[in-house]
């Protein structure tokens, strides 16, 4: 064989190689708005849904409910044709346990992708949990940990924050979050406390990984109760917008902080859209300092099949399951969210 053959074949072995190496891989996060079973749950307060509760929670809905989220996760899927993947990792909000993830993976549309389950139940007095699935073929989990939340003295009553840390893409270690902060109640600014309590603690976890390792790539996803100016977001956890003009690797930064003010989100209270669920990632994954490298914004999927028309405040809002009591058959109050990484 001719040299200049032989140095052709090799640039194209590279080439290929380098192409190969650049498969992206999607990670969703969505607030599924309580996903129960239909059986009572004596040590929780999840009376509602069952079939005797004040919704009428019937298998059929449930099952309903299954098959429409495995709809919406399956059509945030990457890729088009014969290229297709399932999303590589997904962060689910409002779970109740860990039957239910069982029947979403193994019963649905996403029986094909092969997901592991991590999970725990948490101190919720309803019962709902967070929860983290990953596509066995993407991601080796190699540690997880549940981190609880306490308000000083007083027991947790609120959801653990998800930790989980493994090898990604067969390339690098990712310490991936899962939060549900505690929701609004009794008025955004008067409850602020509590999500900061939250961000608290899982702003100490985060130190820790950089502390030991500057250049740690970590990924925060969930439904936080708050927009990305909140002081839970901009105070304790020191997040920035990720179009910042210098990135550091150990800061972190919101990947949705452009979507600030403007007239879409993730969840629509009477006219006004809000962004509240949130992927936030530390700045390696943004710089060129990891083998692994994430997009700059994530996204929010709102496909027709998943909105309806707001008769009441215009336009369009997320198809939800409930309306209060009233059953309408949809998907969720929230709408999901995700981001590529490669």
């Amino acid at each position: 064989m001719r040299k200049s053959h032989i140095i052709l074949f090799i640039l194209l072995c590279l080439t290929a190689t380098v192409g190969c190496g650049q498969k992206k891989l999607r990670i969703v996060s969505y607030n599924v708005e309580n996903l129960f079973d239909t059986y009572n749950d004596t040590l929780t307060n999840d009376d509602e849904f069952t079939p005797r509760g004040t919704k009428y929670w019937s298998q059929k809905r449930y099952v309903d409910k299954l098959l429409f989220l495995s709809k919406v996760l399956k059509e945030i899927g990457i890729g088009k044709k014969k290229e297709f993947e399932l999303p590589a990792i997904i962060g689910l909000i409002e779970v109740e346990n860990r039957r239910v993830l069982e029947d979403l993976t193994q019963k649905t549309l996403l029986a094909d992708g092969d997901y592991g389950i991590v999970h725990q139940d948490s101190p919720d007095p309803r019962g709902i949990d967070v929860a983290l699935l990953y596509r066995k073929s993407n991601y080796t989990p190699l540690n997880e940990q549940f981190l609880p939340v306490k308000f000083g003295n007083r027991r947790p009553v609120t959801r653990d924050i998800l930790y989980s840390s493994g090898i990604l893409a067969g390339k690098d270690t990712v310490h991936f979050f899962v939060c549900h902060f505690p929701s609004m109640i009794g008025g955004e600014a008067g409850s602020e406390w509590k999500r900061e309590a939250a961000a608290t603690v899982l702003k100490r976890q985060v130190d820790s990984l950089l502390r030991r390792n500057s250049r740690a790539a970590i990924v925060i996803m969930g439904d936080l109760n708050g927009t990305a100016d909140r002081p839970a977001q901009t105070k304790v956890l020191g997040t920035q917008t990720s179009d910042a003009k210098k990135i550091n690797d150990t800061c972190l930064y919101n990947c949705g902080y452009y979507l600030l003010n403007q007239n879409r989100g993730s969840y629509k209270y009477q006219s006004n859209w809000q962004t509240i669920d949130h992927i936030i990632v530390s700045g390696s994954l943004l710089n060129k300092h990891n083998r692994l490298r994430i997009d700059k914004h994530s996204q929010i999927y709102s496909a027709d099949f998943i909105m309806e028309e707001d008769k009441r405040y215009f336009g369009f809002k997320p198809f939800r399951t409930y309306a209060g009591m009233k059953y309408l058959g949809g998907y969720s109050d929230h709408l999901p969210i995700y981001i590529d990484i490669k």
